[in-house]
C-alpha cells in the first residue's frame, strides 16, 4: 500500500491511530507534543507550518501558542487526513488554522514566510525526509525554528534488544523510515540545533534555529 492509501486508511481509522500513538508515547502523547511545541518558543501573532499534520492532532497547542491573531498551516499528503484536519478546524470555529494537501517536500509557500515549522510523528513517514527539511528551512524567516517530534529504534539497551521485533512492525503499519537521520538533516540546514531523547531514545525532539542561507529543496535527478 502507498503512503497516501495507507494515511487514507489511517483517517478512516481513528481510533485506531489513537491506540498506536498511546502504544508509542506510552501514554504521554499530549505531554511530548506540548513539549515540541513549546520548543519552538513561538509568540502570540506568530504563523506556524506543520508539515504532516494529519487530523490536526497538535491544533490547539499551537493555535494557543499563536494566539487569534496567529496563523497555523497544516499540510499533509493524504486527503482523508486532510478532512479529517479540516473538520477539526469547523467544529473549533478556528479562522486562523487551516489545513491544505500537499507535498510536504514542495508545499507551495512563499519563501521565508513563517516564525516557525513543526513536524510531529511524520517526517519519518515521508520518502525524502531530508527534502522536508530543507524544504521548511526555505519557507522560515531568517529567525525562524523547527521542530520535529519523532521516533527512530531504541538506541540504548536493554530496550534495543527490541528492535528486531518494533521495527519491522512500524515500517509496515506507518511507511516508518527508521534509516534516515532526521536530526542530523536538522543539523545541516540550521545554524544551531538541539537534540533531546526519551523512552530509551526512541522518541525525541530536534530542534533548530536559524536556517542556512543556502537552505532549500533538494536537488533531484
Amino acid at each position: 500500500m502507498d503512503g497516501r492509501r495507507l494515511y487514507d486508511w489511517w483517517s478512516r481509522n481513528l481510533w485506531a491511530l489513537r491506540g498506536m500513538y498511546g502504544l508509542v508515547f506510552l501514554g504521554r502523547e499530549r505531554t511530548f507534543r506540548r513539549r515540541s511545541i513549546a520548543a519552538l518558543d513561538l509568540d502570540s501573532g506568530d504563523s506556524v507550518l506543520e508539515l504532516g499534520c494529519g487530523p490536526g492532532n497538535s491544533f490547539a497547542p499551537l493555535r494557543d501558542a499563536v494566539g487569534p491573531d496567529g496563523l497555523v498551516v497544516g499540510v499533509d499528503y493524504s486527503h482523508g487526513m486532510v478532512e479529517r484536519a479540516s473538520d477539526r478546524i469547523a467544529d473549533a470555529d478556528w479562522e486562523n488554522v487551516h489545513a491544505v494537501q500537499a507535498d510536504a517536500t514542495e508545499p507551495g509557500l512563499v519563501p521565508d514566510s513563517f516564525d516557525a515549522a513543526y513536524a510531529a510523528m511524520s517526517m519519518s513517514a515521508m520518502p525524502d525526509p531530508r527534502a522536508v527539511v530543507e524544504a521548511a528551512a526555505a519557507c522560515l524567516r531568517p529567525d525562524g525554528r523547527l521542530a520535529v517530534l519523532d521516533a527512530r529504534p531504541f538506541q540504548r539497551l536493554p530496550l534495543s534488544v527490541l528492535n528486531p521485533l518494533v521495527v519491522p512492525v512500524f515500517a509496515r503499519l506507518t511507511d516508518w523510515d527508521h534509516e534516515t537521520d532526521i536530526p542530523a538533516a536538522v543539523d545541516g540546514a540550521f545554524e544551531t540545533h538541539a537534540l533531546r531523547d526519551y523512552h530509551g531514545g526512541s522518541i525525541y525532539v530536534a530542534t533548530g534555529s536559524r536556517p542556512q542561507a543556502n537552505s532549500g529543496p533538494a536537488a533531484t535527478d
